[in-house]
């Protein structure tokens, strides 16, 4: 086993299960992007497939239902900027998804979401009625002519013509120094992501605060609200735990990358230079 795979499985082991990202993290990062470019029909996709893939779990209709309704309201601001009704008709898809599924809970469970759900169909289908019609398949393909259906032709190939060069090029393989660069990318990387991590956890913090100035104690919060309050919570707290852990490796991959570069030139300036004795007598000969 060389000293590199000893390194990552050491700084592998020390990683928290937790660092595997939720199958809606990334379409919901995408669905922020897109928001801040103001392209809304985009966003409300990504905010919409982050809906769809949220697993089951104890939060999951909280999560569901603040993906659902800001699909919701970027499809809107879509249709208001762009004058076109098919934002409209993935707005009114979303919300029977999700109306379904609310279905499937007792009768009375998160009724502020099922009245949300029948208020947004109201409005919305009035203005679709006709207009969301799937596309017809393209059958033209059938008359696509047979010649481009065919493979481009492979290129002529070229013959470069031999090497005259006779010379021979000596590599001489630094393994400290590869493990060191390694280790120390492997630090840089851990330490990035942890950073971004604390970032993270101080702006939910910062909304879970605002929540608390809206709404102090003894008034009573919105359904709506007390999901955003407890979805900030969590992800706050799940962020703050992925920095401690990601910080830990990240500090030990750094130092063990700097002591193998370290050793590496220590190392180097005692090599790079020998003496051989020769027929015309010592011969000084420098090694890279």
């Amino acid at each position: 086993m060389t000293l590199s795979t000893v390194f990552w499985v050491a700084v592998l082991s020390q990683v928290p299960a937790e660092t595997s990202a939720e199958p809606w993290q990334p379409h919901e990062a995408e669905c922020y992007r897109r928001e801040d470019a103001e392209d809304f029909a985009a966003a409300g996709d990504a905010c919409r497939r982050a809906f769809e893939t949220v697993p089951d779990g104890p939060h999951t209709f909280g999560q569901r239902s603040l993906f659902a309704f800001k699909a919701v309201r970027l499809y809107k601001r879509a249709r208001a900027a762009g004058g076109h009704v098919a934002p409209l008709c993935s707005a009114a898809a979303v919300l029977r998804a999700f109306g379904a599924q609310l279905a499937t809970l007792p009768a009375g469970e998160r009724s502020s979401d099922r009245a949300d759900v029948a208020d947004g169909l109201r409005t919305i289908e009035p203005q679709i009625v006709g207009a969301c019609v799937e596309e017809p398949a393209d059958d033209a393909g059938d008359l696509i002519d047979v010649r481009r259906r065919q493979p481009p032709a492979d290129p002529p190939v070229t013959r470069s013509p031999p090497r005259t060069d006779t010379t021979r090029t000596t590599v001489r393989r630094r393994p400290l120094r590869i493990a060191g660069g390694v280790a120390l990318g492997a630090g840089l990387g851990l330490g990035a992501a942890a950073i971004a991590m604390l970032v993270r956890a101080e702006n939910m913090q910062a909304q879970v605060d605002a929540l608390n100035a809206t709404y102090p104690a003894g008034v009573r919060i919105p359904d709506a609200e007390w999901t955003r309050y407890q979805y900030a919570t969590i992800r706050g707290e799940r962020a703050d735990r992925l920095a401690i852990g990601l910080g830990a490796p990240a500090i030990a991959a750094a130092l063990s990358g700097v002591v193998l570069l370290a050793i590496d030139a220590h190392r180097g300036r005692a090599g790079h230079f020998a003496l051989h004795p020769g027929p015309a007598g010592i011969r000084f000969r420098m090694e890279f």
